[in-house]
């Protein structure tokens, strides 16, 4: 089942990518190329909780090592819900391509949103071979205002997750300064209202999936 959702995802990665490509055709330029490299991104936390998953039940990784893989997707989560902020770009399409544009930035937001909520659910549900189901909640809602507040840091900062390896002290310094700007605190809250009501109910839906299958 594993291997039929992620081929769905990829499907409909697929979709975005072929629209994109078909832009720049149209048009002979590359604008909102960046579309592919930030969905590029949003795949990573996936690979890092599918090959975490796999490493544990194997019986690779102790629990330092779980804790690790877990805290790498953490790290990269928040490029899988940035692209719903590449949305801002519609302001600046010619009217002409709006329409076109539209369906597909809405495509590649959708495809990042969904490969997002899957690898949520994937660390989602080893914390809760190891803890409690109430403990795992709790520690995925705070991974999602966390991964919230990243993705005002990516928009707004233009921040990467690479620069926690090649920038750490001025992320700490602007992260924290940060946490006093009333406009950062109404986005993370807002977006993390959104992020926890959506994956409550993409989490629903799965779990109604699961029970028909064993019916």
């Amino acid at each position: 089942m594993i291997k039929s959702k992620i081929l769905l995802l990829v499907l409909l990665s697929g979709i975005g990518i072929v629209m994109l490509a078909g832009r720049i055709a149209l048009t002979g330029t590359l604008a909102h190329w960046g579309l592919f490299w930030n969905l590029f991104l949003a795949w990573l936390p996936l690979v890092c909780a599918y090959v975490t998953r796999q490493f544990w039940q194997r019986g690779l990784l102790n629990h330092y090592g779980l804790l690790a893989g877990m805290m790498l997707w953490l790290l990269l989560f928040p490029n899988a819900p940035y692209l719903i902020t590449d949305l801002i770009h519609l302001k600046e399409v010619p009217d002409y391509l709006l329409w076109y544009d539209s369906l597909m930035t809405f495509s590649f937001a959708l495809a990042g949103l969904l490969t997002g909520f899957y690898s949520v659910l994937m660390i989602h549900r080893l914390i809760e071979q190891i803890t409690h189901r109430i403990t795992a909640w709790v520690i995925m809602a705070g991974c999602l205002i966390l991964s919230s507040y990243g993705v005002y840091l990516g928009r707004f900062g233009r921040w990467n997750s690479w620069d926690v390896l090649t920038n750490p002290f001025s992320l700490v310094k602007y992260s924290v300064s940060n946490l006093h700007n009333p406009m950062a605190m109404k986005l993370t809250i807002t977006f993390s209202l959104a992020m926890l009501i959506m994956y409550i109910t993409f989490w629903i839906y799965t779990l109604k999936a699961k029970v028909e299958e064993n019916v």
